[in-house]
């Protein structure tokens, strides 16, 4: 069975021909549309056959058999170029897939050291470049796959390799050479994501990974691309792009056995406490930190006087000893705060 993207090619190849030529599949008992089905696996590879009127021309590779009309002159020798042109691309193909299962393959960690280096040297992918991967994850697939719905929307550049990992998700490593800063990628992320919405209605979430310049240190980034949508997910679920580089502090908060992230997170988040942590006074907090500990654009923000902040504040200090307004109790909160995001079942209620 030829590969649909190929099959599009080959068509639009042949559709620049003087003389209509019909693309058959080798391996069925296929036709002519509205014809009797012929038995085109017994026809003979590179051999231009005459079969009820038409002429058959079978081509190993990619797969298929040419067909056209055998009364139109030059008939013949518009199937042989034909053949010349399909037999090019099924080639080229091949190599292009080949190459694709190579870094497939790295990514999942399944070929390294010097196999890698001898595959790499094989299908002529580049050893040394900066690169970074990009994962890309589609929930809402249903037919199609994640790879498919973006194989048409990424724009890419020269270097860049898009591959298909699994049903929902596709990683591009990309080449970051003329790339400074994560804001660029995150951008190229943001422009991509606007555009699977617009074109497909898919939402999709991003993980970047890090720099890499040697190509068997980009499985590396690969994993850190798909540990930034893990901890990215748990910690900033507003989000829906997720830079590795930018999640120190969750990525240090995931890292934490989960009964010594309840064990804290207890100390100031209990029983006791309960009350005066509702909804609306951690959401105060989140906006005051949010503002950078600033009172007068928190209290704008909150649509609240500044008084009722400070109020609120004070409150907080009385009961837990924190001051949030200065720098180390504000961390020392927020740190606490979090953990309730990666202490799972083991959260106390003391």
């Amino acid at each position: 069975m030829v590969d649909k993207q190929l099959m599009d090619q080959m068509e639009k190849v042949l559709g620049r021909l003087s003389i209509p030529v019909a693309i058959l599949d080798k391996d069925g008992e296929n036709g002519i549309p509205g014809e009797a089905p012929l038995p085109l696996h017994d026809l003979t590879d590179g051999v231009c056959q005459s079969l009820g009127g038409r002429l058959y021309l079978p081509v190993k590779q990619p797969g298929v058999v040419l067909a056209c009309h055998e009364g139109i002159p030059g008939a013949r020798d518009v199937l042989t170029l034909a053949e010349a042109l399909l037999t090019s691309l099924g080639s080229n193909e091949t190599h292009t897939e080949s190459g694709f299962d190579v870094y497939r393959r790295m990514l999942r960690g399944e070929v390294a050291g010097a196999e890698l280096e001898a595959a790499a040297h094989e299908h002529q992918l580049p050893e040394n470049l900066k690169r970074c991967v990009m994962v890309f994850h589609i929930v809402q697939t249903e037919k199609e796959r994640a790879f498919e719905l973006l194989h048409d929307l990424t724009p890419l550049q020269e270097k860049d390799v898009l591959i298909d990992m699994d049903r929902h998700t596709a990683a591009l490593i990309k080449d970051v050479t003329d790339v400074e800063t994560s804001d660029e990628l995150m951008q190229f992320a943001e422009a991509l994501q606007e555009t699977l919405m617009g074109e497909t209605a898919h939402q999709m979430t991003v993980g970047i990974g890090g720099t890499r310049t040697t190509l068997d240190e980009i499985r590396n980034s690969y994993q850190e691309a798909k540990r930034a949508i893990e901890v990215g997910r748990i910690f900033q679920p507003e989000s829906s792009i997720y830079v590795y580089s930018r999640l120190i502090f969750e990525r240090f908060l995931m890292e934490l056995p989960q009964d010594i992230s309840a064990y804290y997170h207890n100390l100031l988040f209990n029983r006791k406490t309960a009350r005066l942590f509702n909804e609306e006074m951690l959401y105060t907090i989140e906006m005051f930190f949010k503002k950078d500990l600033n009172l007068s654009d928190t209290a704008r923000q909150l649509y609240i006087h500044r008084n009722t902040l400070v109020y609120r504040l004070d409150k907080v200090q009385r009961q837990t000893g924190l001051d949030l307004r200065h720098f180390e109790d504000a961390v020392t909160f927020k740190l606490l705060m979090e953990l309730k995001k990666c202490g799972g079942d083991r959260l106390l209620t003391k």
